[in-house]
């Protein structure tokens, strides 16, 4: 038998045996038994006695802590783009697992969150850095986007209420306007067009099949009119998100979480970079997802990713109630990369 049908089989075998073991030997088989329970039990007891125990946070940061340094020791770090030796994850990595450890205690009853899963996650979304901002606009180290945020009772740039002068480069707002208009209206062209963006090829085979067959296509100019409405939009939302990205960016340049007098701006600006606001609505939306998918764990990091929504899995029967993960690639390729994370993090936890 090779060495990796031994492990496989030792896995299997050991919860059998644990009840056959004594205390010190029943320790040592758990250890070989990967930690990650894909369905999470809704029983907060247990997990509100490991993360209340002395000394949690700080091992959790030291375990994260070791696994970035080991695993990031030479090139850019993904998300900050410079050397691990130019970023100071020894203050930003304990205060953030602090925050993570209150969050899970704060939300248990809802539905208990594993911190490790959770640290795991964050370095997926942002590699910890509270100025990151993606194509999407989502904003901080738990990447929310705006409407998202504000439903947790986050501020965000895009509707800071603040009086003019008070963030620099202020031509940029409207922005945010423009960028919500392009959107509307590509949503309404797609209505008013569903084959012809919704199904091109089945659209492309009819006109073939009607352009063969020597027939008319009457409908030809309006689907190439609204194809190049299309991009005209498109071109439009691209340069508005730009900008956008812009506006942001320029106002946290030159900024720290961790100054105090910035700490108030961005309480005004944008909350979503704070640790105290976004970790706790992270925790909280992993906490709500988990309860709507009967603990299923990858199905609620999905919908954190893609939107519960998408994890919906309808008229599944007995599968019904624990979702699925929906088929984006992208979506698949950030779930993985958590179970990879998680499985790291808790390996160094001892």
């Amino acid at each position: 038998m090779n060495p990796h049908r031994r492990t496989l089989l030792k896995a299997a075998l050991a919860p059998l045996l644990l009840p056959l073991l004594g205390g010190e030997a029943r320790a040592t088989a758990v250890s070989e038994v990967s930690e990650i329970r894909v369905i999470q039990t809704k029983d907060p007891a247990r997990t509100l006695e490991r993360v209340s125990a002395p000394g949690y946070a700080h091992a959790l940061a030291q375990s994260v802590l070791a696994f970035i340094i080991e695993g990031y020791p030479k090139g850019n770090l993904p998300v900050w783009k410079k050397p691990l030796a130019e970023v100071d994850f020894n203050t930003r990595i304990p205060l953030i697992c602090e925050h993570v450890v209150r969050g899970v205690i704060r939300h248990a009853a809802i539905h208990p969150v594993d911190p490790c899963w959770i640290m795991g996650q964050m370095m997926a979304e942002s590699f910890f850095c509270e100025f990151a901002v993606s194509s999407a606009l989502a904003v901080g180290p738990c990447q929310f986007i705006s409407a998202t945020a504000r439903g947790y009772g986050m501020v965000c740039a895009d509707a800071h209420g603040q009086p003019a002068g008070f963030a620099r480069r202020p031509d940029l707002e409207p922005e945010f306007a423009n960028m919500a208009d392009r959107r509307d209206q590509m949503r309404a062209l797609r209505r008013e067009q569903p084959d012809l963006f919704g199904n091109p090829a089945k659209l492309l085979r009819t006109l073939l099949n009607a352009q063969t067959a020597g027939k008319a296509i009457p409908s030809a100019g309006t689907y190439a009119l609204a194809l190049d409405r299309m991009d005209l939009l498109q071109s439009s939302y691209a340069m508005a998100r730009d900008n956008c990205r812009l506006f942001m960016e320029e106002n946290f340049r030159g900024r720290s979480i961790f100054n105090p007098q910035d700490a108030a701006f961005f309480e005004k600006f944008d909350q979503r970079v704070l640790y105290e606001r976004c970790i706790d609505a992270m925790v909280r939306m992993m906490a709500e997802n988990l309860r709507s998918r009967s603990g299923n764990i990858l199905a609620a990091t999905a919908g954190y990713n893609a939107g519960l929504g998408s994890t919906d899995y309808a008229k599944a029967g007995i599968y019904e109630p624990y979702g699925r993960i929906p088929n984006f690639a992208e979506t698949v390729d950030y779930v993985s990369k958590i179970l990879v994370n998680h499985y790291e993090i808790t390996r160094r936890m001892g």
